[in-house]
């Protein structure tokens, strides 16, 4: 295997494993669209049924839905809770989602484990799904979304005929603080349209390196997450890129118990929503070279179902928000 390609092989997982692991949420809207009116419902007004719905906690955060009644659609019926400060999301441009499901009668999370699944990809239809993709189109980066659906009686007696869901469009960059003075580390970086460029001296750190340029306020990384990252990985020595996120602008999945070991060491314990620069000597990394790594933090899942501590949010918003929109429920 080339070194590019070994590099990348210990970094990423491959694309199929990233849309199997986080595309389970798009899967779901796919499978459950609503079906039209069914008879014997009397549906709520758009403005009603928004009036029994409240949801709390922040944009990122896993959010708390509380009915005062059953909501009841025969419709897809959506409603912006909080409006984001973000980029705005364009038809095929890159996209990051956290979709949290609740039960529209009882207002029981859905979700596994009760944590809002990671949806990643380009805002169309092809990897979002024609109702998704209609939602988060034109709505910038922070906002936050109440949808309420009916899913045509769900898959089995007991599932919900009505689905509420918490829609959160995240960044798809680093949002923290830029931490001024981290640039006199052993790397300085600057960020163009295409990417990070990568700078240093001569001779490489004789061990890792982790300069915060970035500061995220979001939860803690776990060594046994799931990570959804931008990054590039550039080699010391030739200056080569190994394999880069930014040439599409859509984040990928990294495994941390399959991730090169420097990687995983830097990476436990970092802030979700920052941005890291990294170096990796060859014996904790591919063998060949020390790399550097540049790598925005976005949003995690437990690689194994492991329960979430309830105060640690899988991912924190995507840019300032502002609340927006009206009805019951509450902004970050």
């Amino acid at each position: 295997m080339s070194r590019p390609g070994r590099a990348r092989a210990a970094i990423v997982v491959i694309a199929a494993t990233l849309l199997l692991a986080v595309g389970i949420a798009a899967a779901m809207w796919a499978i459950h669209r609503g079906r039209g009116d069914s008879p014997g419902v009397d549906p709520q007004s758009a403005a009603s049924v928004f009036d029994v719905v409240a949801v709390s906690g922040r944009v990122g955060a896993t959010p708390v839905v509380a009915l005062e009644s059953p909501a009841r659609v025969t419709a897809l019926k959506s409603r912006v809770i909080a409006t984001g400060a973000g980029r705005q999301i364009t038809p095929d441009s890159p996209v990051l989602l956290a979709v949290t499901a609740f039960d529209g009668a009882t207002g029981e999370n859905l979700s596994p484990q009760g944590r809002p699944q990671l949806v990643v990809g380009a805002a169309g239809e092809a990897d979002l799904g024609e109702d998704l993709a209609g939602l988060v189109i034109g709505q910038p980066e922070g906002t936050r979304l109440l949808v309420v659906r009916p899913i045509g009686g769900g898959d089995g007696p007991d599932a919900p005929a009505v689905e509420v869901d918490v829609v959160d469009v995240l960044a798809t960059i680093a949002y923290g603080d830029e931490v001024i003075g981290e640039q006199i580390g052993a790397l300085q970086v600057t960020m163009s349209p295409e990417g990070p460029v990568i700078r240093h001296g001569e001779e490489p750190p004789g061990g890792i390196t982790i300069q915060t340029l970035v500061a995220g306020g979001g939860g803690q990384v776990r060594e046994d997450d799931a990570l959804v990252a931008q990054f590039a990985v550039v080699g010391w020595a030739d200056g080569m890129v190994r394999s880069s996120t930014w040439t599409t602008g859509v984040p990928e999945l990294i495994v941390l118990e399959r991730a090169m070991p420097g990687l995983r060491q830097a990476l436990v314990d970092q802030r979700i929503g920052s941005r890291l620069a990294i170096t990796i000597p060859p014996d904790m990394a591919d063998g060949d070279d020390t790399l550097c790594v540049v790598i925005d933090l976005l949003g995690v899942e437990p690689a194994h179902g492991g329960p979430a501590d309830d105060d640690s949010p899988q991912s924190q918003g995507a840019a300032p928000q502002s609340t927006g929109g009206a009805g019951a429920a509450s902004g970050p």
